[in-house]
């Protein structure tokens, strides 16, 4: 769909006419996000915020078309980059308005947002915050159990390797699968403690340059989305 231009000249008449309304950039930016989700919309968000840093529903319109374009991103670090961005504008929602309008959606969207990252645990606990507000919404009902399922499978994935390192502790390439396993679902630091246990048991070069540099990309969420193994599709 395109962009009615009539709606946009009406928009920019009343920029025109009052250049620092914060609440005339937002309603430009939102005809344009809502008529072809065009991207040009972020200019008229970033300066609606510019001229009120307290506009929580520019926030969470300017984060509903990060999550909404990232999704179409075709490189997949960008993808991550614009969900996190997004994610970012949610938090910013929830700190300016605890009492936001749209609450359970904003709980809702930065859940889904955090669940296409892979953060599974952070996804669930933003469903649950958002069927507190609105209890028994079978869409986010049907998410929280998709994510759920997904989590459980890791810990399981997890739990059986925490028995072959039980069964032999000097096994090296357990500790490896655990520790990007775990780097990716965020437990860092427990991924650290496999890591360093690796070096501890390994004389092999070209292992301890790998863990090394995942010791290096410890804090680089990008780095661990390789490490994805459950494949949502």
């Amino acid at each position: 769909m395109h962009t009615d231009t009539s709606v946009l000249n009406k928009y920019d008449e009343a920029i025109r006419l009052n250049p620092d309304s914060a609440e005339a950039y937002f309603n430009r930016g939102l005809a344009k996000a809502l008529l072809d989700q065009d991207p040009s919309a972020f200019a008229d968000y970033d300066k609606a915020i510019s001229l009120n840093p307290n506009y929580a529903k520019a926030y969470f319109h300017r984060a509903c078309l990060k999550d909404y374009l990232a999704l179409r991103e075709s490189l997949i670090s960008d993808c991550y980059a614009g969900l996190r961005s997004a994610i970012s504008d949610f938090d910013e929602v929830l700190r300016i308005d605890p009492n936001f309008p749209y609450l359970s959606d904003t709980y809702y969207r930065r859940g889904n947002a955090k669940y296409n990252l892979g953060q599974y645990e952070a996804a669930i606990a933003d469903y649950d915050q958002a069927l507190k507000v609105d209890p028994g919404a079978p869409e986010i009902l049907s998410e929280r159990q998709v994510a759920e399922n997904i989590l459980n499978s890791y810990k399981a994935r997890i739990a059986a390797l925490d028995e072959k390192i039980q069964q032999n502790p000097n096994d090296v390439k357990t500790y490896k699968i655990r520790g990007e396993t775990k780097g990716f679902l965020g437990q860092r630091q427990e991924a650290k403690a496999d890591f360093k246990k690796i070096i501890a048991l390994t004389t092999d070069a070209n292992m301890i340059a790998e863990i090394e540099r995942h010791l290096q990309e410890l804090d680089n969420n990008d780095y661990w989305d390789q490490y994805r193994w459950f494949s949502d599709g």
